[in-house]
């Protein structure tokens, strides 16, 4: 296999992937654009349970590790879920390129973050402004959350393990 086709193969992949997300965007996008003056909807308790659920596992693991939530978040949102990510790419094209910058890109952040408990509080409240910002659109907190940091995770990788397989 050529570096272009490896190339175009990638780009597909994340081209695909980049649709799944941004499906899901409007359709949160979508729950806004309801008639202002119907009575609300009553919210189903999934969103919560679910969250709820995520919230208390990664709690679990942040007392077992002895880090706080805002660690423990960071670390399997910005550095495992990535990594794992990578891997599956690596895996489909049958190189370890990807994985390997990632993890010296982790190397060099170790090194170079000074203090990883304020650095992981502020990402996490840029984090929770950013699932706020769909607030707008007639989301809430906990709904945004489920759909952006698990529904759009899991379809990123339904389809990264559909090409593997494939």
């Amino acid at each position: 296999m050529t570096y272009l086709e490896i190339l175009c193969y990638t780009v597909l992949i994340l081209i695909s992937v980049l649709v799944a997300y941004l499906v899901l965007i409007i359709a949160l996008m979508g729950m806004g654009l309801k008639n202002k003056f119907a009575p609300p909807a009553k919210q189903t308790n999934m969103h919560e349970r679910i969250f709820n659920r995520v919230v208390g596992v990664l709690m679990r693991y942040a007392k077992f590790f002895k880090i706080s939530y805002y660690e423990i978040n960071i670390i399997v949102y910005y550095f495992l879920v990535p990594f794992s990510w990578l891997v599956l790419i690596d895996w489909i094209f049958n190189f370890h390129y990807l994985k390997i910058g990632f993890i010296l890109f982790c190397i060099g952040f170790a090194f170079l973050c000074k203090d990883f408990s304020s650095f992981s509080i502020r990402l996490y409240k840029q984090s929770v402004d950013f699932l706020n910002y769909f607030n707008r659109f007639g989301s809430n907190y906990v709904a945004s959350s489920v759909w952006i940091c698990i529904v759009v995770p899991v379809l990123i990788y339904s389809t990264l393990i559909y090409f593997v397989i494939y």
